[in-house]
């Protein structure tokens, strides 16, 4: 039979397991014997420096002989450290370090803690890549290590550490996230989702972990494995609020808006008086609307949370820092096509009053220094420098500036660089990557002393809202990235394509509105794609292909009739659209737009289609076989109708009521085909079906298209008035 193990034994079980107390009551009876083992004494000098007693732990020690005897030498360094006395601790380290027989990875470990409280990151980093050197499989020292690197502005190295890690503990998956997570810092996408996946493959078994794996899927809008990851972290946490409320951000992008709202429930639960939490459950929009009468509910239900939200201001001014985390934004409700100022208004201010509650400096307004005798020093802040719609729009408003009369400041937000960002970064004069949050941001802008920052998109990405409603410079400015007013009484002006906007355009915004002139950008004419024919895209041969070329959620239930018009009018008509991201929404939309078919007695005969998502030279290609390309209504094509002119495409367009449904009606007139422009519905079915019939009328529409469409492309004409009336603004500020 086993004999019971002595009470050292024991006392070192439970301090293994951090029960002090327990392990002080078998220690201290030993420690008053006369022949007391000096291993009794450092265990409970561990003991004491534990529960913040280092005089007493030092005082246990005064009878060893710390020369003699290294692992209380050891005590006796961690005891100094603890009470603040980092010089002596470092001193009595290094003395350690020489005489040991063998190098000691602990020894590291506290000399590099020593070191970076003493203020001295190059040492402590030197310690930590010695003990990470000495035991490979040590995960503390490799992620103490990459921390420290990524905080002396070291990314490169910080990710070549955890490389490293990764390389020692290949069943780490907490370890991979890591290295994920310093693969998304450095903008290499490919490399940071590669690492998600090695480390989902592991399946870890807590929930943080899962969740660190769906953050970063949803970073890179891999919404399904974003999903699939989340359910995990919920299945081992139920409730967990960071969990279910990624989850519901996740779920609402995957078109579960039911689910969404359920994963919401379960945070809300668990903590009432989460800010994150009552925004994403109180302002809930779906991706796809059933109706127009599933519209005007949604936006009724959105109203009254926002008016909601907004009395509950007591309960967010309780933890206002909040707001400076939020992982949200306002981006589906402009898709409705309503009148936005006063939403967007209440909006914006609920996230100014918790901010300034917390940097009341960001709220103050801003003295200009500009006199006209220097370069106007502008910032240019956003997600989308890269390549992508925005990021082609707004590309030279920034590279096209005067280098002689402005200084350019670029501060990139995004998680992927490309060579768009990179050829942005060789345009200008300071170029920045600021990926920690609208905090860091706002405080990088503050420190540079600007005198105009520009946002040429405020929603697309969270931090954008905050940012614009936030004093950073004398003079503030905001774009058409996402066409609608920002709602901020931070912005000062609002630059805006004067031929897209309406007569009453004043009255859509709480900015002063800016027209420039042409598209209000100088865009680079896209490579016209060669002739393409349906059949290369899997689309029936002899059928008429209206291409419906927009994102699924911009096209609005009003339009359904439209669309049925069309097919009604041309049984030979095909209807051809590009899936959306994930294949619940495709499906829900096609759901829609088969009940409208059927409710108008239309058979079906295969008239909706849908393409993979495609960009570029092959997306302008597949505009180039259809008969026709429709615009959407509420919410105008952009760079899509752009790529249509490239492709030499006709499209139909019908203004709308505000800027963001009148871009290509806009861009039609300039390109001298206005007879494209529809004045009704009826007139927009009438004119589709005729262009795509009336094949010598098609083809003298094409010419005419790539004729006119210079006025478009490589214009000067917008960044010389930008130029001006920056300036001009500046001055006045």
């Amino acid at each position: 039979m086993a004999s019971e193990p002595s009470p050292l034994a024991q006392a070192q079980a439970l301090i293994a397991a951090g029960r002090w107390r327990d392990a002080r009551a078998l220690l201290e009876p030993l420690a008053a014997r006369p022949e007391c083992d000096a291993c009794v004494l450092r265990h409970l000098a561990e003991i004491d420096i534990a529960e913040g007693r280092g005089e007493d732990a030092l005082a246990r020690l005064h009878g060893i002989d710390l020369a003699a005897d290294p692992e209380a030498a050891f005590v006796a360094a961690r005891a100094e450290a603890a009470l603040g006395r980092l010089d002596v601790a470092r001193s009595s380290l290094l003395a350690l370090r020489d005489r040991l027989a063998r190098p000691s990875a602990t020894l590291e470990m506290l000399l590099a803690v020593v070191e970076q409280r003493r203020g001295d990151a190059e040492a402590a980093i030197a310690a930590l890549r010695a003990a990470a050197s000495l035991e490979p499989r040590l995960s503390a020292a490799h992620k103490n290590l990459a921390a420290l690197l990524a905080g002396a502005g070291r990314p490169a190295e910080a990710r070549e550490a955890l490389e490293r890690a990764v390389a020692a503990l290949p069943g780490d998956a907490a370890m991979r996230m890591r290295l994920a997570r310093a693969q998304a810092a450095m903008g290499e996408a490919a490399a940071a989702v590669a690492s998600a996946q090695a480390a989902q493959r592991q399946a870890p078994a807590d929930a943080a972990t899962w969740h660190e794996i769906g953050l970063l899927h949803a970073q890179y809008w891999r919404w399904e494995d974003a999903d699939r990851a989340l359910a995990e972290a919920s299945r081992r946490d139920p409730g967990a609020v960071a969990v279910e409320t990624l989850r519901g951000v996740v779920q609402q992008e995957t078109g579960d808006t039911a689910g969404a709202l359920r994963s919401l429930a379960l945070a809300a639960a668990r903590n009432p008086g989460d800010l994150q939490v009552a925004m994403g459950e109180r302002l809930m929009l779906p991706q796809i609307y059933e109706s127009v009468e599933d519209v005007a509910r949604w936006r009724s239900r959105y109203a009254e949370g926002l008016a909601w939200l907004l009395s509950e201001m007591p309960r967010w001014l309780a933890r206002p820092a909040d707001v400076l985390e939020l992982n949200r934004n306002n981006f589906l409700l402009a898709y409705q096509g309503e009148d936005d100022r006063e939403l967007q208004r209440q909006y914006s201010g609920l996230l100014a009053r918790l901010a300034g509650a917390v940097h009341p400096e960001w709220r103050e307004p801003r003295r200009s220094t500009f006199d006209g005798a220097r370069r106007l020093r502008i910032g240019f802040v956003s997600g989308i420098f890269r390549d992508c719609t925005a990021g082609r729009y707004f590309e030279r408003w920034i590279t096209g500036l005067d280098a002689r009369r402005f200084e350019r400041f670029v501060y990139h937000t995004s998680l992927i660089d490309d060579d768009f960002t990179r050829r942005i970064a060789a345009g200008c004069e300071h170029f920045a990557t600021l990926r920690g949050g609208a905090a860091l941001v706002a405080a990088q802008l503050a420190a540079d002393a600007l005198d105009v920052i520009v946002y040429p998109e405020v929603g697309m990405t969270p931090a954008s809202y905050l940012l614009a409603a936030l004093r950073l410079a004398p003079l503030q400015c905001t774009g058409w990235g996402h066409p609608v007013t920002t709602g901020s009484d931070a912005i000062d002006r609002y630059l805006t394509c004067a031929a897209m906007e309406p007569p009453d355009a004043a009255s859509h915004y709480v900015e002063p509105l800016v027209g420039l002139p042409g598209l209000g950008v100088d865009y680079s004419m896209p490579q016209p794609p060669p002739a393409a024919v349906p059949a290369e895209f899997g689309l029936p041969a002899g059928a008429r292909i209206y291409l419906c070329a927009q994102s699924l959620f911009k096209v609005h239930p009003e339009m359904d009739a439209l669309l049925a018009d069309i097919l009604e009018a041309d049984p030979q008509g095909v209807l051809v659209f590009f899936q959306a991201p994930v294949r619940a929404v495709t499906r829900q939309f096609s759901r829609r737009l088969q009940r409208m078919l059927e409710a108008r007695g239309i058979p079906a005969r295969g008239q909706l289609k849908f393409l993979p998502r495609m960009s570029g030279a092959h997306f302008r290609r597949a505009l180039a076989a259809a008969d026709v390309i429709l615009d959407t209504v509420r919410w105008s094509g952009g760079n899509t109708s752009l790529d249509a002119f490239a492709a030499g495409t006709p499209v139909v367009a019908l203004a709308g009521r505000f800027m963001r449904a009148r871009q290509t009606a806009a861009m039609l007139e300039m390109a001298g085909v206005p007879e494209l422009v529809a004045a009704s519905p009826a007139d927009y079915a009438r004119i589709a079906v005729g262009v795509a019939n009336d094949r010598e009328r098609n083809r003298a529409l094409r010419e005419a298209i790539v004729r006119g469409r210079s006025a478009l492309f490589d214009r000067p004409e917008p960044i010389a008035a930008l130029e001006e009336a920056l300036l001009a603004a500046a001055a006045k500020s």
